[in-house]
């Protein structure tokens, strides 16, 4: 008899370009997922066109504790990328089955990489009729430009209503919970206690940098992009570190991708944010370390099941 777990552990695995000159650093970066036993990944930086020998099988042996069976994982990716990179969810059946796939457009309209936006039902709780959209993202590296059109389509996919649950209180459609996920190359909102603050532009060396992460006013006044975390935040999406950090004082949750010093050093690009009812079934997040093996820690969200079941009923 399949016994569902009391946590539901979800990943962002932001591996860079997947490891794809480095079969060490795939095998143990794999190990380390492995370890987590996770039943929902969100992963960047995916090879679309790579050896298919390290790519899904490598992943779904991952999601599989050793010594305890379970099915193997369903994949589902993003559309094809600028130079082959792409974004891919990754399921475990007997915990999640996927009911819909959105397409939030075209490479290069506005996206350069696109997102993957699946929407979820609970496959082992039959009354949980109601689904979580859990999306993955990589925002463009070299403009804020993009990256506000991006946020956009990021906001759509989260705040879709659900058109079938029609109530006095919501005419339009019951809104849906969502995660999303997603290496945002951009700054969030400063004041939290705790939070790496933007760097100042003059202090960093790579002036290129200065103009794929700040923008202009019109007195020529340099400001961070921020524009993805307000525009979530906006839309009454919480990034899940704040939130918890707010509400706890501890800061481990806000711990940074290292960065590089001459590009204003450390910077909490990786982030994932929920809608408040989701946040509410969050019960633990951790960045974990990945030094030697990405230039980007993981992200490990664990849910309570029955918080997420609850949620999901009708």
């Amino acid at each position: 008899m399949h016994l569902s777990p009391n946590t539901i552990r979800v990943v962002f695995a932001n591996f860079q370009q997947e490891g794809a000159s480095e079969a060490r650093a795939r095998h143990d970066y794999n190990a380390l997922l492995q370890g987590m036993d996770a039943h929902l990944i969100g992963w960047v930086e995916g090879r679309a066109n790579g050896d298919t020998e390290d790519q899904p099988p490598g992943i779904e042996g991952a999601l599989t504790s050793e010594g305890k069976p379970c099915p193997r994982s369903r994949g589902l990716l993003g559309g094809p990328a600028v130079a082959d990179r792409c974004t891919e969810v990754f399921v475990r059946p007997d915990i999640f089955r996927p009911v819909h796939h959105t397409d939030l457009g075209p490479p290069g309209r506005p996206w350069g990489c696109p997102p993957t936006s699946v929407d979820l039902r609970l496959s082992d709780v039959l009354d949980a009729r109601r689904e979580l959209v859990f999306t993955v993202a990589h925002h463009r590296y070299t403009s804020p430009q993009a990256r506000q059109l991006e946020a956009q389509e990021l906001v759509r996919a989260a705040t879709r209503r659900d058109l079938t649950d029609r109530t006095e209180q919501f005419p339009h459609g019951r809104p849906r919970e969502a995660l999303t996920v997603l290496d945002a190359n951009s700054y969030p909102e400063p004041g939290v206690p705790g939070d790496v603050p933007p760097p100042n532009p003059e202090d960093v060396r790579d002036r290129s940098h200065v103009r794929h992460r700040f923008t202009a006013t019109e007195s020529g006044e340099l400001l961070p992009d921020t524009h993805s975390d307000r525009a979530l935040w906006n839309a009454g999406i919480e990034d899940i570190a704040s939130h918890l950090a707010l509400a706890t004082g501890r800061t481990d949750f806000l711990t940074p991708v290292p960065g590089h010093p001459d590009r204003g050093g450390p910077c909490r690009t990786d982030r994932a944010y929920a809608t408040p009812g989701l946040t509410s079934a969050v019960e633990d997040f951790h960045v974990v370390d990945t030094t030697g093996l990405s230039d980007h820690p993981i992200l490990l969200i664990h849910l309570s099941h029955q918080g997420l079941a609850e949620l999901l009923t009708p």
